[in-house]
């Protein structure tokens, strides 16, 4: 039964570091379009705002996929640390 307990976990941690790995990428592509679009309206005489949004998504999913995988490992650990204490003190309780 015990193994069957760690599967569970392994699988559940994997899911909750995919689950910051997309969010980290969406707000690195959300934030590339965006600043790629600015950047279009403010520097240049007519922008062609699909290429430049396009251009924004490339740079910002590739930035956002570069941190993406060691700050989900470090949001995973603080996560795991957060519940460990809490179970700790409820045991104590």
């Amino acid at each position: 039964m015990r193994m069957w307990h760690v599967i569970e976990q392994v699988f559940r941690w994997l899911l909750i570091w995919l689950y910051f790995v997309a969010i980290i990428c969406f707000v690195g592509a959300t934030f590339g379009v965006v600043s790629h679009l600015l950047f279009g309206v403010f520097f240049m005489e007519e922008p062609d705002y699909a290429s430049q949004a396009a251009f924004g998504f490339s740079n910002g999913i590739r930035y956002g996929g570069v941190w993406a995988g060691g700050l989900s490992i470090v949001l995973c650990v603080m996560r795991a640390r957060r519940e460990f204490l809490q179970q700790h003190r409820e045991s104590e309780s």
